[in-house]
């Protein structure tokens, strides 16, 4: 059963993105040591590796080279280039918008060193941009980018015109139920056109220029389509930030484009030990050569999560947004009428089978899906509930009534989509592909746990019958497999209602400008009484100390080093 986040994380992760406004005029010069707030994240903190998480996202750049530059790209019909403004800052790129002498606004955006390799995440996104801009989608439209440093501004950047509309975020609440009518319908219009793409090959979208010849793969199937686009773009290496994380930046690993089904690699790791609290209950150093056999079972299996036939509609290479969340949904404020679609960043071209599902706005906020479509309704008592209870209602009616909406148009406007959100099967398939894909991190516990759920439902795999399947595990391997994976997911309930507890920090230790004093309050309150409640036991309060989860985990630089 996939885990839904309580109604107030749900409804947190919908908030719009940091908005942060230090602004750069031309006519007011400027040096690096009196605004560096220009080029550092100043949108929120860190509770620990703060030093690391700023360095990745230090940007330094001449901000006269970049408004010169925009005016080649733009063109001088809008007059010179006179603001600078940082606009926002996501998880993997600043943006900052910009102010021509006639008043009218465009964007530039330029992505971090944790975006993954910068010249594939910036071509990859410039292109697939572009390509859409022409079949008639709803993305900006790019007016230059550079996916190279070596340019005079020093930095990689994609100037973009500003999405019209508002961002769905600033409405979630206040939309009327006409208005969410019509932002599902126009959405799964928008939708559609994705589907509809006739792409030959899997990875992402880049111009022929961009990509080595030897890693350029046709942008459509020779039988399906043919036109000037296919001389101007191809399907590249994948952009997907899973396959350059980390020190996965580093390896050899084959990362397409291919033609037919996906590549999969076997992903080796150093010995890692698990912290507090998974190294009170499941203790000891975690060996990457238990991972490596899963990944082998894996590998024996994967021919059989796609159909064998290339031309089989579950297999046809489709492009999927990778983070459709209200943020990155632009509106009419008047209708509701999709406007535009922003971040492409990462998108890549997969299997439908795998690329299929419910897109982060129009998911479904309950534990199961209900067979029976019909359309939701407040609660009966709903007029007499307390203001809290109220508030928790409403959020869940917006969200059940938007995904009610979603399956109504769906079905009656993208059936290619439908019949894959009909296989019995599709979230164990997708799971267990996600879990194969990730970084070796001392957990063995959920790819096991995948495995074990595609053996048990290897009757229902295409291609099958009279074909015993090739992966077994041991008795001893299974037995009590169960109880220890429900022991697993409860302790990452603690970890994330501890999160929750201190503040609602992320994985990566961010938290809000305003709520930073208060987090580090509460993390040392939080501490104290788990200590108390060891009673002394020294061997839990070690296991505490060293694996608290809101420590420093990376050897941090010096100061100076934030700039290199």
């Amino acid at each position: 059963m996939r885990t839904r986040l309580p109604i107030q994380c749900i409804r947190a992760s919908f908030l719009p993105v940091s908005r942060v406004i230090p602004v750069y005029q031309q006519f007011h010069p400027m040096s690096t040591s009196t605004r560096p707030e220009l080029f550092s994240y100043t949108s929120g903190r860190f509770l620990y590796d703060e030093t690391a998480r700023l360095r990745e996202r230090y940007i330094e750049f001449d901000p006269d080279t970049l408004l010169r530059e925009i005016e080649k790209h733009i063109g001088l019909s809008h007059g010179q280039a006179k603001r600078l403004t940082k606009f926002a800052e996501g998880g993997f790129n600043r943006v900052f918008l910009i102010t021509m002498e006639d008043g009218s606004e465009a964007i530039v955006k330029t992505p971090y060193s944790i975006a993954g390799p910068k010249h594939y995440a910036t071509a990859s996104e410039a292109a697939t941009l572009h390509y859409l801009h022409s079949q008639g989608i709803s993305v900006p439209k790019v007016y230059g980018y550079s996916s190279s440093k070596s340019n005079p501004v020093g930095i990689e950047y994609i100037i973009m015109e500003k999405a019209p509309g508002v961002s769905l975020a600033t409405m979630w609440r206040s939309m009327s139920k006409k208005q969410r009518h019509t932002l599902a319908s126009s959405f799964v219009e928008v939708e559609k056109q994705f589907f509809d793409l006739p792409f030959g090959s899997l990875g992402s979208l880049y111009f022929k220029k961009d990509v080595p010849t030897e890693l350029q793969a046709g942008l459509y199937d020779r039988d399906t389509r043919t036109d000037d686009l296919s001389e101007i773009f191809c399907i590249g290496p994948t952009a997907d930030y899973m396959f350059w994380h980390g020190e996965r930046a580093n390896f050899d690993l084959d990362r397409g484009p291919c033609e037919e089904g996906i590549d999969w690699a076997r992903r080796l790791g150093k010995p890692v030990e698990l912290y507090f609290l998974h190294n009170g209950v499941f203790p000891g150093i975690k060996y990457p050569e238990t991972y490596i056999d899963l990944l082998d079972k894996y590998l024996a299996l994967a021919p059989y999560l796609l159909p064998k036939d290339p031309k089989n509609p579950f297999n046809q290479p489709t492009l999927r947004h990778p983070d459709l969340n209200p943020n990155n949904i632009f509106i009419s404020p008047e209708t509701g009428t999709i406007s535009c679609i922003i971040d492409w960043q990462h998108s890549k071209i997969e299997p439908r089978l795998l690329a299929a599902g419910y897109p982060r706005a129009f998911e479904n906020p309950d534990p199961e899906q209900s067979l029976e479509l019909k359309e939701p309704a407040l609660p009966a008592h709903y007029e007499t509930m307390p203001v809290e209870e109220k508030d928790a209602a409403d959020e869940l009616y917006r969200r059940r009534l938007l995904f009610y909406y979603y399956r109504i148009f769906i079905g009656h406007l993208n059936k290619a989509h439908l019949a894959c959100l009909r296989d019995p099967i599709l979230f164990p398939r997708q799971h267990l592909v996600d879990r194969a894909g990730r970084q070796w991190n001392g957990n063995t516990m959920t790819l096991k746990g995948a495995l074990l759920r595609i053996i048990e439902y290897w009757p229902y795999l295409a291609d099958t019958a009279g074909v015993s399947c090739p992966v077994q595990f041991p008795e001893t391997e299974v037995d009590g497999f169960h109880e220890q994976e429900q022991l697993w997911f409860s302790l990452n309930k603690v970890v994330d209602h501890w999160r929750d507890q201190v503040g609602g920090v992320n994985e990566d230790g961010w938290i809000s400008n305003e709520t930073y004093e208060d987090s580090m309050r509460k993390i040392a309150e939080l501490k104290a009484s788990l200590i108390a409640e060891a009673e002394g036991d020294k061997e839990d309060i070690y296991l505490l100390e060293k694996g608290w989860l809101f420590r420093d985990r990376e050897a941090n630089p010096s100061p100076d080093s934030i700039k290199s």
